[in-house]
């Protein structure tokens, strides 16, 4: 059956930090632009924890090992607990796999990390998350499909959105759509197995809600020191055959904070052996390059 590779850098909404984590910068660490896109998320407080859902039978988290970095820090997947990891190393290395763990049941898992160090060893940083998830069946292969924001298969509610960002010319195929409107939705209409759907966070963009066939809806947040683009906002896989919905709201915390749209990928399940499809149509985020 396909095997899905999915990538997400560390500013995708999709990892949840709590309140102790910051951006990594270039003005305060020159080694910055050696992480995955140049950027990173670091730790420096006891106890610190991010956690990160997904859908799969494997998973990777990449950091750096820095001679500053405690390394010193539990993982938890499910029931399982893993760690203490520690041990500071004599020499950098960047983009490291600092846990990874597979062969498990393709199911929805919760992976938490927490930072034990302490003293003047208390860093953990993270740059990126890697998942594999099965889909199908042994005889069918994924074949993806772009669907850009003006797609008429992106429904927004009407006035409330904008097709016009200033910023455009960094969006994919140099076209988005915004909204600053509290409560306006978007409403994608997909035939697909997985989807996953990318947009912009930043400084002014902030919390959002995602409801995917009738669901209960999931809140993520925005925001970014800066603004990135083709950021991961939403992912799901394993969603089963026929038509599936997908309703993106945006919740602002205060008046004027957006929700920004740019497009989404959609891979289908094909029964087609006969014909030779490359590689990277099946293989999801990793070979899209997702942030």
């Amino acid at each position: 059956m396909p095997l899905v590779t999915s990538l997400i850098d560390d500013k995708s909404p999709l990892i949840r930090y709590d309140s102790t984590w910051l951006p990594g910068a270039s003005w305060d660490d020159y080694d910055a632009d050696q992480y995955y896109l140049g950027t990173f998320t670091t730790n420096n407080v006891t106890n610190g924890l991010v956690l990160f859902s997904f859908n799969g039978t494997g998973v990777w988290i990449y950091g750096a090992k820095r001679p500053n970095r405690a390394n010193y820090y539990y993982v938890q997947l499910d029931d399982a607990t893993f760690g203490p990891y520690n041990g500071v190393p004599t020499s950098q290395a960047f983009m490291q796999p600092i846990f990874n763990d597979s062969g498990f049941a393709q199911k929805m898992h919760t992976l938490t990390l927490t930072n034990q160090g302490t003293g003047s060893t208390t860093y953990v940083d993270i740059d990126l998350i890697v998942w594999q998830s099965e889909v199908g069946n042994a005889n069918q292969q994924l074949i993806t499909e772009t669907v850009q924001d003006t797609d008429l298969r992106f429904q927004y509610q009407q006035s409330a959105w904008s097709s016009n960002p200033s910023d455009a010319n960094f969006y994919s195929n140099g076209t988005g759509h915004y909204t600053v409107v509290e409560g306006a939705t978007m409403t994608s209409t997909f035939t697909g197995e997985l989807v996953t759907l990318f947009g912009v966070t930043g400084t002014s963009n902030r919390p959002y809600s995602v409801q995917l066939d009738g669901g209960e809806a999931t809140q993520y947040n925005g925001t970014a020191f800066l603004p990135f683009y083709g950021v991961t906002l939403f992912h799901a896989d394993n969603l089963g055959s026929g038509q599936h919905e997908l309703t993106f709201t945006n919740t602002p915390s205060v008046t004027g904070q957006q929700l920004s749209i740019d497009y989404a990928l959609v891979p289908r399940l094909s029964d087609n052996t006969s014909r030779s499809v490359p590689w990277f149509f099946w293989t999801s985020t990793l070979t899209y390059s997702c942030n």
